[in-house]
């Protein structure tokens, strides 16, 4: 389902982008299984965030690529020109992050623009409306590669 809706996420109003990441978060806890994975699709993990403003839990689930031991994920947005609110709550703290029902501390670095053709390639083949979402917008999407603290 998430995979159908991802391709018109960013026409959506910011309220209801919201609403529906929240949702999607709810659900997490189905997502290695075959329902699960019908509904939101696989490769998604759960990222939990401090809110630099609000200093409340935000939880959003992400589309990631396996590198080694570390995950990847685009600060994609669906395309859009803002950059997602949880890029910058990455700053404050660690983050958590929830993969096959296993929640860890996790660590995070930017990865080089020398490196992203190759990080692109690894999230295209797990998602290919990556490559969408790339065209859609004239910034530059960050791409974090998150490991186990």
């Amino acid at each position: 389902m998430w995979r159908l809706l991802g391709r018109t996420a960013h026409l959506w109003p910011e309220w209801f982008y919201k609403l529906i990441s929240k949702a999607h978060s709810r659900i997490m806890r189905f997502n290695h299984s075959f329902l699960g994975e019908k509904i939101i699709g696989d490769h998604i993990l759960l990222l939990e965030t401090i809110g630099s403003k609000s200093k409340q839990i935000r939880k959003t689930p992400l589309t990631y690529a396996n590198h080694n031991n570390d995950y990847i994920v685009a600060a994609s947005y669906s395309g859009n020109d803002k950059t997602p609110d949880w890029f910058y709550n990455l700053s404050s703290n660690n983050p958590f992050i929830t993969i096959n029902n296993e929640r860890f501390e996790a660590t995070y670095e930017l990865i080089q623009s020398s490196e992203k053709e190759y990080f692109w390639s690894l999230l295209d083949d797990v998602y290919p409306t990556f490559q969408m979402y790339r065209k859609r917008t004239n910034r530059e999407i960050p791409l974090i590669r998150f490991s186990k603290a």
